[in-house]
């Protein structure tokens, strides 16, 4: 990526990268394209390829960009829950909503998970997905601890297998809701996976 030297480089970039990711949201990958990201931060067609060495480049920074703002969502839903002891409904619940949210989009998710599928692909966004998976795993043994509950990592990452699954499997259906879809799926093993204390 060539360095944004200068303020207004580096406002230049800025935008590009907020109208990828823009786009990222709206219709996925293939939609985030030099020129498309170009007119939506209406900038010249030549500052993708002078701020970015590649695409990928770009659609990596997109995905980042896209990923800090989820999990800046989710540390502040975290942070906002209340210490308590919690039973196997309530810390289904707490994890759902912190997890998913009632307020994240359908698009929102799909970026997710199109992004943790594509990363098979890409390298750059291997190490966007890993950061994020890093990131959402200390929540999740926030989250827990606050629930009067044992976060074993290992535990945590089952955890978040089930959430991906269950959200991934509510994304091709209209009659429930991800949040609702990860709640039920936590139900019959988050005693196992995070006993009480």
């Amino acid at each position: 990526m060539t360095s944004a030297a200068t303020p207004k480089g580096a406002r230049r970039r800025s935008r590009l990268i907020e109208a990828a990711g823009e786009l990222l949201l709206e219709g996925g990958f293939d939609a985030v394209r030099h020129r498309a990201v170009a007119e939506r931060a209406q900038l010249p067609l030549a500052s993708t390829t002078y701020y970015f060495e590649s695409l990928d480049d770009l659609m990596a920074e997109a995905a980042a960009s896209v990923c800090e703002h989820d999990e800046a969502a989710i540390t502040e839903r975290a942070k906002a829950l209340p210490r308590r002891r919690r039973g196997t409904n309530a810390t289904a619940t707490a994890l759902a909503e912190v997890f998913v949210g009632a307020d994240t989009t359908i698009k929102q998710l799909s970026a997710r998970y199109e992004m943790i599928a594509l990363s098979a692909r890409y390298p750059q966004l291997r190490e966007v997905v890993t950061r994020r998976w890093r990131s959402l795993s200390t929540c999740h043994m926030d989250v827990l601890s606050k629930s009067g509950r044992i976060a074993d990592p290992a535990h945590v990452a089952q955890l978040i297998g089930i959430e991906d699954g269950a959200i991934v499997g509510a994304l091709g259906q209209t009659a429930i809701r991800p949040v609702d879809a990860v709640h039920d799926a936590l139900l019959d093993v988050v005693d196992v996976l995070a006993p009480r204390e």
